[in-house]
This record gives C-alpha cells, structure tokens and sequence, in this order.
C-alpha cells in the first residue's frame, strides 16, 4: 500500500482533539486509510454505505451510537447521516476523551446546510486529495517547504517533461493508477455516471431532469480550466441562471471534484481583478473530461495544452499543501492591465511566492511582466518568483533587478 503522507497528521491529531474529520472526494484513499488507522489506534471502524447501518444511524441516531460507539470508532461517509452529529457532540462533551471519533466523509463537511449543529471546539479537519506524485514516488522532502526556504536550489534528480506529461495525463486516483489509457477512460465514465450523480442526489433535493445540467456544466468547466471563472457566460451556454450556476459550482468543490481559486491583492487594491479562477483537484478526470491523451496532447499545444500542465502543478502543490509543515494558501494574480501570475502561495507568515508555469524550455523577459507586477504590488511579502518550466535544469534569471527561479516541471512529478 502507498503511504499517504498526511497519516503522520492525523496519527498526531487522534492524540490531540476528541473529533478528528478526514474530506475528500471519491475514490481517494480514505476508506483504505482510517481502516489502517482503525487498526493502528484500536478503533472500531464502520461505513454508512452500509444500507442497514446508514438507516439505523438516520431513524435512531442516539441508539446507533450507542451501540456502535462503545470505544473509539471510525464513521465513514459521515455525510450521510448529519442526524448523528448532535448525539456526537453530547457524546464528546460527556467523556471528553482525546481520540474518540474519526469521521471521513466525500463531500465538504462543514459546507453542508443540513448540519444544524456546531462541532467547532471540538473537531479538527484535514482533506486526502487522490495521490501527490511524492507520494508515489516515495519522495521525504515536501516542495512547499523548500520552495518557501529555497531549498529547491539543492534538488538533483527530477522526472523528465515526457514523465511529466504522462503523469498529467494518468491523474492521482489510487484504484486507477496503473492502469492504461483505455481502462482509466471506462473508470473515469463510470465516476462522472455513477459517483458524481449517485452523492449529488444523496447530498442535494435535485431531481433527476436537472442532473444532465451539472453533467454539462462540469464537461464545460473543463474548457474553462485554468482560466477566470465568468458566471453570467457559463450561465449563458447552459441556459439557466447565475444562481443555479453558482449553486452547482459550489457543489461540484464540495464534492472535491473543482477548486475554486480565489484572486490575491494587497490590502483590498482596486487594482487587481478579484475574479477566482477554476482547476480541477485530479488532471487525470480532467484529461478524460477534454478527451485529452499522450497521442493528441500536442494538437491542444494553442488551446489547452498550458491550462492542463498549469493544472497539474496546481494540484500538486495543493496536495503538498495538505500536509506541509506550515500553513500555505493558494491564490492567482491579475491585474487591471492584464499581467497575470498562475498561482500565488501565501504562507501564514504572509510571505508570498509567485509560481509562474511554462511548458516551453525556455524562459523570456517577456514571460515575466505578471511576476514583476505582483513584486512590486505586494512589496516586502514578496519572497520569490518560481517558474515550472520544460527545461532540465535548474537556474536563475534576472529581470527588472528581480531575481527569480527557473526549476524543471519534473520537479513536481
């Protein structure tokens, strides 16, 4: 079994907080990970896609913990049954012991309506996004962390941009990962028919003539992928209103299918656009969704074929993110002028690193205009300006009395 880097956090938090919550979509690991913790920690471990436990916990929710829940115990797909989380609450305050529930659940949590009752106080939260590369590749060091004390300059091995490509292309998602083009198309057809609808319809009253509409929107939203999400477009080409829109949207993130990325500015300045982008958390579901493969990868070099190598240093760096020493938002840059950076990491101390992706192997000034942009916009937070980029080494280069850094995509890969 690959070792999932965020184990050791959640080994820590058992010990720490009475509720420890684990997201993330479908598919993603989690069930096979709190079954080894379960096992780890003396837990009990139950799942409500059980029929007969998922009735019970909704008819008789007091009962269904108290029976279940005579020791320690993993609940999985939590979201299920929101009716259980008064009784988990009163239960926690009562014993008040460390460790007492592990709660995994495919939708966000604390984004659903039907959860009526706080656990705040009592309850810390993690996301298993589908696998980083350094976890398949067993790598120690995490990218984040280097990147923000410029320990990257003392990397020497890294992937090829072909390594790259195919990585991109296969995605993250555990059960599918060595398989081959043709299967990874019929498991991706299978989740967008099956998976998606089946937990929309069990987390939201939408009838089943409306279910083609969030279908469309999300095949649309791949064409969209890396670029300004415009609502009243999308809402155009769909037929339908800004609300439903935005409704759906919000959806398709909380089932940790999209993310939605927010715009960074400095001190709330009129002069950057506040519009979020769109990516998606798996670029294997992405590259289905553009019929996308290693034989037309290339055709798409004008239209999508930056956006999907953008994605997947996105999403890399998002997983990285989940289980990183210290706290590191992710944001995108663009100002009124149109100078843009991809991605903008935000660490808690408020430093930020501008992330510029270019699958080409060489890097111009021009390339830079966004990244010299947001250094002079955010000042002293700025810290450095990395660009992915196609070449095979790593090194400077100086612009504007800015010095930024060039590393290999196969970094990340």
């Amino acid at each position: 079994m690959i070792k999932r880097k965020i184990e050791k956090k959640l080994t820590t938090a058992l010990k720490n907080f009475r509720i420890v919550m684990l997201n993330g979509a479908r598919q993603s690991g989690k069930t096979t990970l709190v079954k080894m913790l379960a096992k780890e920690q003396g837990m009990d471990y139950i799942t409500l896609d059980d029929t007969d436990k998922l009735n019970l916990a909704k008819v008789d929710p007091k009962n269904f913990l108290a029976f279940y829940a005579k020791k320690k115990l993993v609940i999985d797909e939590i979201q299920f049954a929101p009716e259980l989380i008064p009784y988990i609450k009163t239960m926690v305050d009562e014993k008040n012991e460390k460790g007492m529930f592990l709660l995994t659940g495919s939708a966000d949590f604390m984004r659903m309506h039907e959860i009526t009752e706080s656990l705040a106080g009592r309850m810390v939260r993690y996301t298993l996004y589908p696998l980083s590369h350094a976890e398949l590749r067993e790598k120690k060091e995490n990218v984040l962390d280097m990147l923000f004390v410029e320990g990257f300059t003392s990397l020497q091995s890294y992937a090829s941009l072909s390594d790259v490509l195919e990585s991109t292309l296969r995605g993250g998602y555990p059960e599918i990962i060595e398989y081959d083009r043709a299967l990874r198309d019929d498991w991706f057809a299978s989740y967008v028919e099956s998976r998606i609808q089946k937990d929309i319809l069990e987390l939201k009253s939408i009838s089943l003539s409306k279910l083609h509409l969030i279908k469309s929107l999300l095949q649309l939203l791949a064409t969209y992928d890396a670029e300004l999400l415009n609502y009243d477009k999308i809402a155009k080409k769909l037929q339908i209103d800004n609300k439903t829109v935005l409704s759906y949207v919000g959806l398709l993130e909380a089932m940790y299918i999209i993310k939605i990325v927010p715009s960074y500015h400095v001190n709330a300045s009129l002069r950057v656009i506040k519009s979020p982008k769109v990516h998606f958390l798996d670029t294997g579901l992405l590259s289905y969704l553009l019929h996308i493969d290693s034989e037309n990868l290339f055709l798409y070099k004008d239209e999508k074929y930056g956006s999907v190598i953008e994605n997947f240093v996105y999403s890399e760096l998002l997983k990285e993110s989940s289980y990183t020493t210290e706290s590191v938002n992710i944001y995108h840059f663009r100002d009124l002028r149109k100078r843009e950076v991809d991605l903008v990491l935000e660490h808690r101390n408020g430093k930020i690193i501008g992330v510029e992706v270019k699958a080409k192997a060489s890097i111009k000034k021009d390339d830079l205009k966004g990244m010299i942009a947001l250094a002079k916009e955010s000042k002293d937070r700025f810290l450095n300006g990395i660009i992915f980029y196609g070449g095979e080494e790593i090194k400077p280069i100086s612009v504007d009395g800015f010095l930024f850094y060039c590393l290999p995509l196969g970094i990340l890969a």
